[in-house]
């Protein structure tokens, strides 16, 4: 399950990843870095999605 810190931690990750490399990260890249912070926790496909939502939100150009 996806919680509030994992989020704003995957949020983070983002933002970081994209000041260091000027590019975006892929989904399977953030789905990684999910899987690394919790650990021991299969993904559903609704994790999925909340994964995918946080990536193009965080990198929407404005």
């Amino acid at each position: 399950m996806l919680t509030t810190k994992i989020t704003y931690a995957l949020s983070d990750w983002i933002r970081e990843w994209r000041k260091c490399r000027k590019e975006n990260p892929s989904l399977d890249d953030c789905i990684k870095f999910t899987e690394w912070k919790i650990e021991n926790y299969e993904l559903t496909d609704s994790d999925r999605m909340i994964i995918e939502s946080i990536l193009l939100y965080e990198t929407e150009e404005t």
